[in-house]
């Protein structure tokens, strides 16, 4: 099954994605495409073209509560279709707000910008309700994410010496090397020194 993400207004593209095929992936719900909508008939248009294409359209951003608001947009494009919708409206403990409409087998769900948000809302109610319309399964697969991937490589890579350690090795063995050499050849000129010394004094005593 397929969902398409429609961002409007939105700003942190690449990390929604990332976030949603993570989670959404684990139900059986593949990205077909992602788009961008500036203005309400784009808004409009781009729904209507993932509805057609896919069974699940994701909508990013816009909820500000105005008269460009992603919610309001959809309640006038979708009003004639009332008596076949199902609209929910989810709010959390921060009063951060999303909302599933479903028809068919189909469904539109609304979130908002924020990352945190998305992923919060998802775990605790959206994920759940979407396994219910589509009767789908989820997947119990406890591989890390590349995200957690990255921490725990960053962490292990903070508790060891730095990639510079094994050419400083190297450069102290060298100075130690010309260090030994110095003193041989200073020791080598003192000798000399003296033995030149010892013979000036033998030749004096003559």
């Amino acid at each position: 099954m397929d969902y398409e993400i429609i961002f409007y207004h939105s700003g942190k593209t690449a990390e929604t994605e990332r976030l949603l095929e993570r989670k959404l992936s684990r139900i059986g719900l593949d990205r077909k495409t992602s788009t961008a909508a500036m203005s309400p008939s784009e808004l409009a248009q781009c729904l209507k073209k993932a509805l057609s294409r896919s069974c699940t359209a994701v909508v990013i951003g816009g909820l500000d509560g105005g008269r460009q608001s992603t919610d309001s947009i959809l309640s006038a494009v979708l009003s004639p279709k009332a008596g076949k919708l199902h609209s929910e409206r989810l709010v959390d403990e921060n009063g951060n707000e999303a909302f599933l409409i479903r028809s068919g087998r189909q469904c539109i769900i609304l979130f908002p910008d924020e990352t945190e948000v998305i992923e919060e809302m998802l775990d605790k109610r959206m994920l759940g309700e979407m396994k219910k319309f589509f009767d789908l399964i989820e997947d119990d697969d406890d591989t890390p994410s590349i995200d957690d991937v990255t921490v725990e490589l960053r962490k292990h890579l903070s508790g060891m010496s730095p990639a510079g350690s094994s050419y400083a090795l190297r450069y102290a063995e060298k100075q130690n090397r010309e260090l030994k050499l110095l003193k041989t050849l200073f020791l080598s000129l003192f000798a000399a020194g003296a033995a030149l010394i010892a013979a000036a004094v033998i030749l004096f005593a003559i």
